[in-house]
């Protein structure tokens, strides 16, 4: 195997991996952000809707992170969590509901009581979207961090509709993240985009999840720490490998872990970060 090396091209900011060969491979897609929308503009609008995202454009992003399931009916939808208790008030479980009946889902039910501050049913009746409609929404100029959501072993079909939409939409200024390091290998047999591994040290999920076993195991070329990993290494994670930390809301510590060498950080407060773009 040819030795590597990271090189950063500061003229069109992305990272690049070069090997003995003097051949040159591109890891993250060229113009990458340094700063990505958690979710979209996840304090302004309820997280991964249409309205969330429009918003992360309107604010300036230019590149947004964002969750997808495969629903029972085969669409890719877009929402965090696998039940619908906190988004939407429903006890269902994503995977189990068609898109029609996810349709009648209302994502500003937890949103709103959050904000007082915004007039009342300002989010009322915002749906959750599906893929298609988000890469529709955004824009082709808009960076992409999807992340695969599933909470079994293995879900081939997931992966293979979203390189699939990928493919149909035409979108190279993306990458694909997960958590289990099964759906990022699915991925890698049906989709060409740059993949990254997800790891937290929170005890909420399964231990191959809490350091670098998911990275091992995958193979991924990027590193997607959570903040708190980042912050207990002396290198914030950098190394060989590109590296996107999430969740950094303070504007210092984006400056602090940039200054290190981390590529991106993924906020939830995309308002606060104008001098980014």
């Amino acid at each position: 195997m040819p030795v590597q090396y990271i090189m950063k091209n500061t003229m069109t900011d992305y990272t690049t991996v070069k090997t003995a060969s003097k051949k040159e491979r591109k890891i993250l897609p060229e113009g990458w952000p340094r700063v990505l929308a958690h979710r979209g503009a996840c304090t302004r609008a309820p997280e991964n809707t249409l309205a969330a995202f429009r918003i992360a454009r309107e604010l300036g992003a230019r590149g947004i992170e964002l969750d997808v399931h495969l629903c029972a009916s085969g669409e890719l939808v877009v929402t965090h969590d696998h039940w619908l208790d906190r988004v939407a008030g429903i006890h269902r479980r994503i995977e189990d509901m068609t898109m029609d009946e996810i349709r009648q889902a209302d994502a500003s039910t937890y949103f709103d009581p959050l904000h007082p501050e915004l007039p009342p049913g300002s989010f009322a009746g915002e749906g959750i979207p599906t893929l298609d409609e988000v890469f529709e929404t955004v824009g082709k100029d808009m960076f992409l961090d999807i992340e695969l959501k599933t909470d079994t072993n293995r879900c081939p079909a997931l992966s293979q509709a979203v390189a699939e939409s990928i493919r149909k939409h035409n979108r190279n200024n993306c990458i694909v993240s997960s958590f289990n390091p099964f759906a990022i290998i699915d991925y890698r047999k049906h989709g060409d985009r740059p993949i990254a591994a997800i790891y937290c040290p929170y005890k909420s999920v399964p231990f191959f999840m809490r350091h670098r076993e998911a990275l091992y195991i995958s193979r991924a070329a990027i590193k997607k720490p959570a903040v708190e990993t980042a912050r207990a290494s002396k290198r914030a994670e950098t190394g060989s490998k590109p590296v996107l930390v999430w969740t950094v809301d303070s504007v210092d510590e984006a400056d602090a872990l940039l200054a290190k060498g981390v590529a991106s950080i993924i906020t939830n407060r995309i308002q606060d970060f104008a001098r980014y773009y």
